[in-house]
């Protein structure tokens, strides 16, 4: 059995539907960058921000509810990485910003964790003042979340196709390739027609 050696519809799609490949497209073309398919540094120090208070949150939560630190670290990873990994839609902006912060901070704390003297260090159980800064962190936590969720949504892509991040002149990019790809094709089918004749 033969295997089809061209993408389905869907596979298409989304290739092309990636930020980074629209943005390589309309560069073919000689066309300027889409910054509507960027984060400015503003909002990627936002969405850092948020990012290191959410994660800063979960290992209190998680250190004061009888974990070690260094588990409770690692429980906090494990759960940025799940909240990351629902961010599914690769046309927008923030999603892959939030993936590479969430590789680099797995990278950084694992290293961190595995070196500290602190990670084997636990809450005393019946303290006063842990049920306090669960709760405090918990707040804090939940606050950044909103503000990283409110971000995610302010920057969702339209549906509509006019209405969407960059695709208009990445349409016309893409239609500009095509043009030449077919222009390309028929001059080289006119000269192997000319050559066999």
């Amino acid at each position: 059995m033969m295997m089809n050696r061209y993408l389905s519809d869907f596979e298409r799609n989304k290739i092309l539907s990636n930020p980074d490949v629209k943005q390589r497209i309309l560069m073919i073309n000689g066309d300027k960058k889409d910054s509507k398919l960027e984060l400015t540094k503003e909002q990627q120090k936002q969405v850092a921000v948020n990012f290191s208070k959410m994660f800063s949150g979960l290992v209190v939560i998680n250190w004061c509810r009888g974990l070690k630190l260094g588990m409770a670290k690692q429980k906090a990873l494990e759960q940025m990485s799940a909240y990351v990994k629902s961010k599914t839609n690769p046309e927008h902006p923030m999603n892959k910003y939030l993936h590479a912060l969430d590789n680099q901070y797995r990278r950084e704390v694992s290293e961190e964790i595995m070196k500290s003297e602190y990670s084997e260090e636990m809450l005393p159980v019946n303290a006063d003042w842990v049920k306090k800064w669960e709760k405090l962190a918990t707040d804090d936590f939940n606050i950044s979340m909103q503000q990283m969720n409110q971000m995610h949504k302010e920057f969702m892509p339209q549906k509509t196709p006019e209405k969407q991040f960059g695709a208009k002149s990445f349409e016309e990019a893409k239609d500009k390739a095509y043009q030449k790809m077919l222009l390309i094709l028929q001059q080289q089918i006119q000269g192997d027609y000319q050559r066999a004749a």
